[in-house]
């Protein structure tokens, strides 16, 4: 079996846009690993495998800020 890494419940950013929290809801088991099914602030319900997911806020400058 494979190992969770967010649980129920737990707040997770995407890697690549970390400007909006969201919260694990579900999880799915499948043979090439967990799948987490993350609610975000507009109600909208995603799934996410762990490469594309952090516990961590992380603050970068965009492409556009630095110009």
């Amino acid at each position: 079996m494979d190992t969770v890494k967010f649980a129920l419940g737990e707040i997770v950013y995407l890697k690549v846009k970390t400007e909006e929290a969201g919260m694990v809801t579900g999880l799915l088991f499948r043979q090439t690993g967990v799948i987490y099914m993350v609610t975000w602030p507009d109600r909208n319900e995603q799934y996410h495998q762990e490469m594309e997911l952090t516990t961590e806020k992380t603050y970068s400058l965009s492409y556009y800020e630095i110009l």
